[in-house]
Formats: C-alpha cells, structure tokens, sequence
C-alpha cells in the first residue's frame, strides 16, 4: 500500500496549525466539571458550563400559531371599538406580531378567570398608539388575553393583522364593543 503525503506550506498552514494548537491547549481546561464553570457532556465540552433552569422551557399543551385579520370600524359602527382575546393557563406563553393600515390605540392587558366562570378585573400590560406590536407575554394569570382597539377615525375601517403562536386557545376570540 502506497502513502502519499501532502505537504502544507504558507500562512494559511500556520494560522490552521496555531489555532489547532490552541485548541489542543484548551481542551483538558474544558473538560473539567466545576460547578458553574466548564463541563462535558458526552458529546461535548462547554466552556461557559450549563445555563440555569429557567433558560428554557417544556410545555404540555402543543405550540400553535394562527394569523388573524381584524377590521376595526370607525366611530360610526361600535364606536371605534374592539376587543381581540385568546384564553391562556397561568404560565402559558404568547408571541405575537401585529401590523395596523394606520396608525391606531390599543391596550394590551388580561382578565382573570373567577371560581364562578366569570372575568375579573383587567390588568394592563401596555397601552399606547401605533401602527405595529411585536412581543411575547408569559401569562401572569388564567383567563383571557389580548387587545382592546380604538380607531378615532369617523368611518374610515384600520385593518390589523395579527400573528400569534404559543400555547393559547383562540376562543373566546373577538369581542366586539357594544353601548
């Protein structure tokens, strides 16, 4: 059996060399199980040891995502009004992204579920004007979250769309204002 060898010169050769080098060094530091320092796994070492518990999350409801349109009417129809809900468990996670035709109000807040069935009193997450949201809430409380969307506009309809994953339901989902 022939051999053939294969020569490498140059300053490519050298910085692969070096580097290979270095990473030999490195390596026994690597492998030494401290706490909160590095470790190893069977598979491989990290250098920056293990992230704690709450770095990452297991879920027993499956992920979902839906993509929603909502019009919301000027003040002439529901006195520009509208409500979006999903119902999430205490610790269930939303993410979501929505953009809006124009610029409009919205509030983002929870009610929570009652013994008795019924929804208590809203907590705010966030109020403010825009014409996009994009961000994620780890439900405080059981119940129904979601927006509530005033266009001020007399009868001009602003079109939100809406994109959602997590682990939701999408029931009771618009609740359309009334007076």
């Amino acid at each position: 059996m022939k051999y053939k060898t294969i020569s490498a010169r140059g300053p490519l050769f050298a910085a692969l060399a070096a580097a290979g080098l270095i990473g030999l060094a490195a390596f026994p530091a690597l492998s030494q199980v401290q706490e909160g320092g590095p470790m190893e796994t069977d598979f491989a070492p990290y250098a920056l040891g293990r992230a704690s518990e709450d770095i990452t999350t297991d879920f027993e409801t499956p992920w979902r995502t839906d993509t929603v349109t909502i019009t919301v009417n000027g003040l002439v129809e529901n006195y520009g009004q509208m409500e979006y809900k999903v119902s999430m468990e205490e610790g269930d996670v939303l993410l979501y992204s929505w953009t809006a035709s124009e610029e409009i109000y919205y509030e983002m807040h929870g009610h929570p579920l009652n013994p008795d069935g019924t929804y208590g009193d809203a907590m705010l997450y966030r109020d403010e004007m825009g014409t996009e949201s994009h961000g994620f809430v780890r439900a405080p409380l059981e119940g129904i979250h979601g927006w509530y969307f005033v266009n001020d506009s007399f009868d001009t309809p602003i079109e939100i769309e809406l994109t959602l994953a997590g682990t939701y339901d999408l029931e009771p989902g618009i609740i359309e204002m009334t007076r």
